[in-house]
């Protein structure tokens, strides 16, 4: 009896756990996030074609700024007071020099000569970029009205002009110092000095008067700080100068006594034909050096192999010719005899011809040896009148060297005077760049493009952060959405078995209800084969032989599951009957044509004892048995409550192999748990992207609290085109599609 079977229930989860070996939630993998990233594809694309259209705007519209900049190239000067220097700490002295010409082209007093020099108040850029065009920008109005409250300024009482002056002059000293940019270039002497507005011709002006008027500056200091100096070598000149006229005289007079005119070879004969003879005797020498090698090679290798013998054109051109007879005389030689006539003519010309050859390459090595005795000769006489002008030349240095100590005396008065004499000079003169220690290396130009906004780089960037925030949004929107997004959620996180995936179809004529039987080959009817099988083994079988179909919500497709799965289990030799139990918003009258023949029979008009005969239609369709609902009443919830209902039941359990309850959706309605005693376990029917997380979880925890048993869950509605993991194996049933396809319309309803 059904009330027997249904009568003995434990908690769902103390005989779920057995035949459903639920284990710990796997591990994320990279898959679980690409289909987040393909369900939210939209919404990626739409944050991205914000943030992009948005970034292009701005960017766009943005004032553009342009750079100039300008290289400088600064040496240290450090002042030589004698030769040797320190060498300790010069490398700290020399990063402090540089640090310190950077600080002095960025300082206050470099920008204010710029400010008066372009007379940068008056310029129209300035004024729009810091004065607003004459009127105060709004944080510059809210500062003038803080110092006002704060006494700064005192009220009713005006600000002179000068006063008024001053501030403006301040204004724009601080723009420019906001937008100039000098940095040392690392590991050399550059500085590069950079200015930024809205004006090209600006930026350019400005910065090349910054390099300009700053070499101008520090010669200007070095020229100030240079009087007592140029005083001080004023005087030690004309004492220098009157050491250099006394030693020259004394140098002069002696060089009168000892009958030297000068020391320098250039001057002086015996010298000059010294160094002479010493430059015509390496020569020589090197030429009987070329000579011997030549000679000696000569004999070595023959005459034939001379280098002169292989580029004289004589003798190249006898050969030519002593080889064009050899040739023709080799041709008649295999033809005629030896005292053939022109045989002979031709022997003879060769013969003469190798004469000359060898005449004219023995004249060739007679020259080359006349040439080296020649210049053995040569050599041997230069040796011996070398050594008569050494003699000479040591005799003239025994009398000059007190003639040297006193010239060494001149030389040194002469520098003296000399280095004194060119200091002063470059401290008299203003000679500007070549005397100072700045170069301006590169000047600026006229910028052609804007360094502000970078278009490129901030598009790219925005498609960068399009992606991520649009990524950033589809696992947040995936995070806080309320629906399920894919069919293992179910299992994963209700721990409510998976019976069934029925994919999403699209509905005839006659709609999805009775798919079954028109199309038994789809993919549709291939899935409810699958289902019924797993709802054959998701249990006992008092368990899975009654059972009711529900949903968390209304337009699931709960009706369409039910019926098409009782056809399912009909066709598989199964003596079915489905039973409407939805007496609120009741389907299958419509569903199986009995709009017009139920009339007062049906399931609520039993239940409500109107009728003690329940009538049983069928679609001649073979094992299948159809109850309507019949008159919704005004009380559905007592009358599935009711003892005739479980009568009902158990009568059908007699007589039919599977008892199907179509009945209402479970929010806000008791009627679902009330089933819940009555039959052997429910199915649940959910929807992707349509059944709530939270209805689901709460629909588990009224069952559970009732103890009724949640044999398992099917699935509707799922698109196969998307990815969820294991879905691509219901994608081969496409393939069968155009088999076995049949159009069934609905037949007339017979009585039973």
């Amino acid at each position: 009896m059904l009330p027997d079977v249904a009568g003995n229930h434990l908690p769902a989860n103390d005989y779920q756990k057995p035949f459903y070996n639920w284990q710990e939630a796997e591990d994320i993998q990279l898959r679980d996030y690409l289909d987040v990233i393909l369900r939210r594809k939209w919404l990626i694309l739409t944050v991205l074609i914000l943030v992009f259209l948005s970034t292009l705007i701005f960017t766009l519209a943005v004032t553009r700024i342009y750079e100039a900049s300008a290289v400088v190239e600064v040496s240290q000067e450090t002042p030589h007071v004698t030769t040797f220097q320190e060498v300790l700490g010069s490398e700290i002295q020399a990063r402090e020099f540089y640090e310190t010409q950077v600080e002095l082209l960025r300082s206050k007093a470099m920008i204010h000569r710029v400010i008066q020099k372009l007379d940068l108040i008056a310029h129209p850029v300035i004024r729009k970029m810091v004065f607003n065009d004459g009127r105060l920008r709004v944080f510059q109005r809210i500062g003038r009205a803080f110092k006002s409250l704060a006494g700064i300024v005192s009220p009713g009482q005006s600000q002179p002009a000068v006063a008024e002056d001053i501030a403006a002059h301040q204004e724009v000293a601080k723009y420019l110092s906001e937008n100039l940019t000098v940095s040392p270039s690392r590991k050399s002497m550059l500085i590069d000095v950079a200015f930024r507005s809205p004006d090209r011709e600006l930026s350019q002006s400005i910065v090349n008067t910054i390099v300009e008027d700053f070499i101008r500056w520090k010669m200007e200091l070095k020229v100030d700080a240079s009087g007592v100096a140029r005083d001080f070598l004023m005087m030690q000149m004309d004492r220098a100068k009157i050491n250099l006229e006394k030693a020259e005289e004394r140098l002069n007079d002696f060089a009168k006594h000892a009958g030297i005119v000068s020391l320098d070879a250039r001057i002086n004969s015996i010298y000059r034909h010294l160094e002479e003879l010493n430059s015509t005797f390496a020569t020589a020498e090197a030429n009987m050096i070329t000579k011997a090698a030549t000679y000696e090679q000569a004999v070595k290798d023959g005459h034939a192999n001379l280098p002169r013998v292989l580029e004289s054109d004589l003798i190249a051109s006898l050969k030519d010719k002593f080889a064009d007879l050899s040739s023709e005389y080799e041709e008649l030689k295999a033809t005629f005899h030896d005292d053939y006539p022109k045989v002979k003519t031709l022997k003879a010309r060769m013969d003469s011809i190798a004469a000359l050859i060898e005449e004219q390459e023995k004249g060739i090595f007679l020259s080359i040896e006349n040439e080296y005795e020649s210049a053995q000769k040569i050599v041997s006489a230069m040796e011996k009148r070398i050594e008569h002008q050494k003699k000479l030349v040591l005799d003239l240095n025994d009398r000059a060297t007190q003639y040297s100590i006193m010239a060494r005396e001149v030389d040194t008065n002469k520098a003296i005077y000399q280095s004194l004499l060119q200091r002063a000079k470059e401290i008299e003169s203003m000679a500007g760049v070549s005397s100072s220690n700045i170069q301006i290396v590169n000047r600026a130009d006229l910028p052609l493009l804007a360094v502000k906004p970078n278009v490129k780089l901030n598009l790219l960037l925005s498609i960068v952060l399009g992606l991520l925030g649009g990524i950033g949004c589809a696992f947040m929107a995936e995070y806080f959405a309320d629906t399920v997004t894919q069919p293992s959620e179910i299992s994963d996180r209700f721990q409510i078995p998976l019976l069934g995936t029925i994919p999403q179809a699209k509905p005839d004529k006659h709609g999805l209800e009775n798919a079954f039987l028109r199309h038994p080959r789809s993919p549709f009817s291939e899935a409810i084969r699958s289902t019924r099988v797993s709802v054959q083994l998701s249990g006992s079988g008092a368990r899975s032989k009654c059972f009711l179909i529900t949903s968390t919500l209304p337009s699931e497709g709960k009706t369409t599951v039910a019926v098409n799965l009782a056809l399912s289990f009909a066709a598989a030799g199964e003596k079915t009957v489905i039973i409407d139990a939805d007496l609120r918003k009741p389907r299958l009258h419509e569903v199986f044509n009995l709009k017009h023949r139920v009339n007062g029979n049906g399931l609520s008009s039993f239940l409500a004892e109107v009728t003690d005969e329940l009538k049983m239609y069928n679609n001649r369709t073979k094992n299948l048995g159809i109850i309507p609902s019949g008159p919704v009443p005004p009380n559905p919830a007592e009358l599935l409550a009711s003892e005739r209902f479980q009568i009902l039941l158990s009568r059908l359990s007699n007589q039919y192999d599977r008892i199907i309850l179509d009945g209402p959706p479970h929010i806000g309605f008791a009627d679902t748990l009330i089933l819940s005693k009555s039959v052997g376990g429910i199915i649940l029917v959910s929807s992707i992207g349509e059944s709530s997380r939270e209805a689901i979880g709460h629909f588990k925890q009224s069952i559970t609290n009732v103890n009724g048993r949640i044999l398992g869950c099917i699935v509707n509605k799922v698109d196969f085109n998307r990815k969820y993991g294991y879905g691509g194996y219901y994608k081969s049933y496409q393939s069968y599609s155009s088999y076995g396809l049949e159009n069934r319309d609905n037949q007339p309803m017979l009585e039973s």
